[in-house]
């Protein structure tokens, strides 16, 4: 396997797995994009199209374009869902990711083409797959005025604007990520009450976030 799956000194594991066991059941997941098709539970149940995905950690379907995209701790798997049989296309490596167990699961949304965006829940870090060449692409996210931070992500959505936020690992805080540039980076954003154990991010969450910028 060639994914790293990553330690945390003892003192943090036993309060982020405690805050983690906590916050992972709340809430219900919400659409990643509108153009991708909505995302929710029945989803998760890889045996409805026709295969069995037990090491599953996100699950996206891409409505639009017939396509399932499956994450996992070795791999991205992507299936044409077009026919009664479902296909496998694609298994994409993803080099130099890392990702911890007691912690919430990184995340994977697919923008309005239809592409993945993955996150490391222990590096500041996004990978990139092209919907149609499947090239994979790193991004490293420089973090400002946090740049110190060793934190990843640990949800990932798009508001209604078409931004892309993104929950810190390791720090309860919100950031806005602009991957438009050569070097991408992310702005924290101010909120009230941040939340401590979320592990996906909720409609009551992303309007919070969204009435915050309106202020």
């Amino acid at each position: 396997m060639s994914n790293n799956i990553v330690s945390i000194r003892s003192g943090l594991i036993l309060f982020y797995a405690v805050t983690a066991m906590a916050g992972c059941s709340n809430g219900e997941m919400l659409s990643q994009s509108a153009s991708a098709g909505r995302t929710d539970s029945a989803d998760l149940q890889g045996e409805s199209y026709g295969m069995i995905e037990r090491d599953a950690l996100r699950v996206r379907k891409d409505a639009l374009r017939n396509r399932l995209w499956v994450l996992t701790f070795d791999e991205v798997r992507v299936y044409d869902t077009a026919r009664k049989r479902k296909r496998l296309i694609r298994k994409i490596e993803l080099p130099n990711w890392s990702a911890a167990r007691f912690i919430c699961d990184p995340d994977m949304v697919l923008d309005g083409a239809g592409s993945a965006i993955i996150s490391s829940n222990v590096r500041a870090s996004l990978w990139q797959i092209d919907a149609d060449s499947f090239a994979l692409r790193e991004r490293e996210i420089r973090l400002h005025g946090r740049e110190q931070w060793d934190t990843g992500f640990r949800a990932l959505t798009f508001a209604a604007d078409g931004a892309l936020l993104a929950l810190a690992s390791m720090e309860h805080s919100w950031w806005k990520i602009d991957l438009t540039q050569a070097k991408a980076s992310a702005s924290r954003i101010g909120l009230d009450n941040p939340p401590s154990n979320a592990c996906a991010i909720t409609a009551p969450l992303l309007n919070d976030v969204e009435r915050s910028q309106q202020r």
